[in-house]
């Protein structure tokens, strides 16, 4: 089974709200690191080529907060309860 099959399995409630929130003025750097490292591909750069975090499908595993941490995340939080991802294995 692929990678992007597993991810398939699983289940999403995404919140109203991002649990995670990007600083104001994430340098070229640490975009570039958070674009790269997340594993559900959920940072990306908009139209103005500003970074911008898309919460739905997060993993929840925290891989963008320990690389670039309080330098380009104002918070990172779990999801409220209810929210966020449900993991399915097989």
């Amino acid at each position: 089974m692929s990678v992007n099959e597993s991810l398939m399995q699983n289940s999403y409630h995404p919140a109203r709200s991002s649990h995670i929130e990007l600083q104001d003025n994430v340098d070229a750097q640490q975009a570039a690191l958070l674009e790269k490292i997340c594993p559900a591909g959920l940072f990306q750069r908009d139209a103005d080529g500003r970074l911008v975090f898309h919460h739905q499908g997060c993993l929840e595993c925290g891989c963008c907060r320990l690389i670039v941490g309080d330098a380009a995340l104002s918070a990172w939080r779990y999801p409220p309860s209810g929210s966020g991802i449900v993991l399915r294995f097989g």
